[in-house]
């Protein structure tokens, strides 16, 4: 199945996006909440890029997945050897290697490290090398990383939302917005009314997802309730009974051991499933697929399933307490809700977090059975 909504299919909004852009010869910033279109405005400009002209466009994101993503995406346009693809921590590290800059202590932490040849490269001398840089979740860029890419790029696209950062940076959203042009897209495709109205919970600008929504549903997300001791049966029983429909199924939790443990249950189980222990192998997998895909909240960032199942978001868990005292674990949890286009379901135990134990759902219905009202 295709990941692409045919560009005929698009909002005339998105269209008018992507013809402005297209023209245009400066920088711009594309702003709008989930679901609102910004990969598919990157992808179909991008396409525009590189049909019309001799540019080999950079295109940047952050994690591994997302490369997986836009790769799948991109080859189905036909155009995937047209530019260059990176994640943004590999291409700095090998910006790094080019000039001869390493950390002068090994065994110092990832961050450390990283944060040393960041420096370093923002005081080196960076040639305008990239005729035009496309950088998707700007918002989860740090400040260094910013401002070196201003130096190599002769123009600068930049897609975000500020209210989905998950990372720490003291990148400033009107740093990005003033650097250039700024487009707001205002309205959500992906998600329906009842998704929108649950995310509102979780976000932090407290902004009106609903009055955003095209599309209005029925189908209202699932709070399924079972001990920690039956968390797994239950998920197995949801992936067996949606898997008939062939839709994909995006399986999202905070931790990656909690993940771990549950592909163990549904390989004894033999449900199929795809979970990948190194992330780099999100780089081949194939997002077309509908067999259902174990992911950290944080490899979910950008993705979207037609069928989304939170779990793991647990008291005794210390990577939930971190994420809550730096300020992020709302954000988390908002980004998982989101990247769901129609079907939800939180599993809850008695370890869950108040901020998902104290949710309701309105007019909420038994959930002990799912009938072939929830799967459409």
């Amino acid at each position: 199945m295709s990941i692409l909504i045919p560009y005929n299919q698009l909002s005339e909004e998105q269209k008018g996006v992507i013809r402005r852009i297209s023209r245009e010869t400066g920088n711009l910033f594309v702003e709008g909440p989930p679901g609102s279109g910004k990969t598919l405005i990157s992808l179909y400009t991008i396409s525009d890029i590189v049909k019309e002209s001799n540019v080999r466009p950079l295109l940047m994101m952050y994690n591994h997945s997302l490369f997986g993503f836009l790769s799948s995406a991109l080859s189905s346009l036909g155009i995937r050897d047209n530019l260059t693809i990176v994640t943004k921590d590999a291409f700095f590290w090998e910006m790094a290697r080019s000039k001869g800059i390493y950390p002068p202590d090994w065994n110092a932490s990832y961050g450390e490290k990283y944060n040393y040849i960041l420096q370093n490269l923002s005081n080196a001398s960076v040639e305008k090398e990239h005729a035009i840089t496309i950088v998707d979740e700007v918002q989860d860029l740090m400040p260094e990383e910013w401002e070196i890419i201003k130096k190599m790029s002769h123009r600068i696209l930049t897609l975000g939302d500020f209210d989905q950062g998950l990372y720490k940076t003291s990148l400033a959203r009107d740093n990005v917005k003033g650097y250039g042009i700024f487009e707001a897209l205002s309205k959500i495709f992906r998600f329906h009314k009842n998704i929108a109205k649950l995310a509102k919970v979780f976000s932090n600008s407290k902004d009106d997802l609903e009055s955003k929504v095209s599309i209005d549903s029925q189908t209202q997300p699932l709070l399924i309730d079972v001990t920690r001791n039956l968390e797994f049966e239950k998920i197995a029983e949801i992936l067996t009974e949606i898997k008939t429909y062939r839709k994909r199924i995006g399986i999202i939790c905070p931790d990656n051991e909690r993940l771990k443990q549950l592909a163990t249950y549904l390989k004894s189980k033999n449900v199929d499933h795809n979970h990948y222990l190194d992330n780099k192998e999100l780089r081949s997998h194939d997002f077309t697929s509908t067999t259902p895909l174990l992911l950290s909240s944080f490899s979910a960032k950008g993705l979207e399933f037609e069928h989304v199942i939170l779990f793991g978001f647990d008291n005794s868990n210390g990577f939930v307490t971190r994420l809550r005292t730096n300020g992020k674990l709302k954000s988390l949890i908002y980004v998982g809700i989101t990247r769901t286009n129609s079907n939800l379901y939180i599993i809850r135990t008695e370890d869950t977090i108040k901020e998902i134990k104290d949710l309701k759902i309105e007019n909420e219905s038994p959930v002990s059975n799912i009938s072939i009202d929830d799967i459409f």
